[in-house]
């Protein structure tokens, strides 16, 4: 009997870590991915110090440990990484060195430029500066290539000088323009793009004056691409919306929500913490949303791969 009952339990712990999702070690799939990286947005990381500083730099801190274990080869902030004061800049360098020491492909955000409410001597060039030398860009929109995908992070170049005109969306000067045109076709293999501001009727509140000045330039641009997956914050809707993952025009949207503070409903969530977490394989690039305050993943969306022989064996 004790021999039968050693037997069924050791198929039983067989059984268990040989389907995929399930064992001791946690989930695990048989297939690895060609690479996986994290997706930041709107993490407004605070120095000065108050309730929001704690609030901001726990979620942060959290949300970096959270994902560590995960082993992404690099992580994403997609603007608004803090309220704009150099030392908050320097706080969120120094948290990423602590917990992870991720690799980080940063894009600036509307509240990049806040200090100049605060300093009236300080203006968009200021805050272009020390946005660059903080985190090592020689400019503000730039790409690389990782496994054959290419990568594209876009920045708006212009806050208080346009600030009456525009609001809080993106304004992008002719020259990114002409340059995103030119990198993003120069090349047809799948193609993650990185912008602060939502495209105008993409993904949730879009249309309140918060998204791109140039939309149509953009669209025009994207839909001409084979493959294009486009990735916005701005908004803080939780990525949990049906509004937040859209397919239109060989171009999948796809909102980032907040780490700092995501809205649900009508009403700001004090107690989540949302990003996205991707993984590309060589016939598929699976998106999946990070719950932070779960420790866990929520829903997960697949999409094909056009092109196949574009993507590192």
């Amino acid at each position: 009997m004790r021999q039968y009952f050693a037997f069924a339990l050791c198929m039983l712990l067989m059984a268990v870590l040989l389907i995929p999702g399930t064992g001791f070690a946690g989930p695990r799939q048989l297939e690895e991915p060609l690479l996986q990286f994290a997706v930041f947005s709107d993490v407004h990381v605070m120095a000065e110090w108050s309730i929001d500083h704690y609030k901001s730099t726990f979620k942060f801190t959290h949300a970096l440990r959270d994902i560590a274990p995960l082993k992404p080869d690099f992580l994403v902030i997609n603007g608004d990484l803090s309220n704009g004061r150099p030392k908050d800049l320097e706080l969120v360098r120094k948290l990423l060195k602590a917990n992870g020491n991720f690799k980080l492909y940063p894009t600036m955000g509307n509240h990049e430029y806040y200090y100049q409410w605060e300093m009236p001597d300080w203006n968009d060039d200021r805050a272009k500066a020390v946005f660059r030398k903080t985190f090592g860009l020689g400019k503000l929109y730039y790409d690389h290539v990782e496994q054959g995908a290419h990568f594209i992070h876009l920045s708006p170049e212009q806050y208080m000088a346009k600030q009456k005109e525009i609001g809080e969306a993106a304004w992008l000067s002719d020259e990114q323009l002409r340059w995103f045109e030119k990198t993003l076709l120069g090349s047809k293999a799948p193609t993650f793009v990185f912008l602060h501001q939502p495209l105008d009727r993409t993904v949730g509140k879009t249309d309140r004056g918060i998204s791109a000045v140039q939309t149509r330039q953009l669209l025009a641009i994207a839909q001409k691409h084979p493959q294009v997956v486009w990735f916005s914050g701005h908004s803080h809707v939780s990525i949990t919306a049906p509004t937040e993952f859209l397919r239109q025009d060989n171009i999948t949207f796809v909102g980032l929500g907040s780490v700092y503070q995501p809205i649900v409903g009508m009403s700001a969530d004090h107690f989540k913490s949302e990003s996205r977490f991707v993984e590309l394989y060589r016939d598929r690039i699976v998106i999946r949303d990070r719950l932070h305050h779960k420790n866990s993943f929520g829903a997960a969306y697949t999409i094909p791969i056009s092109d196949k022989s574009l993507l590192t064996p």
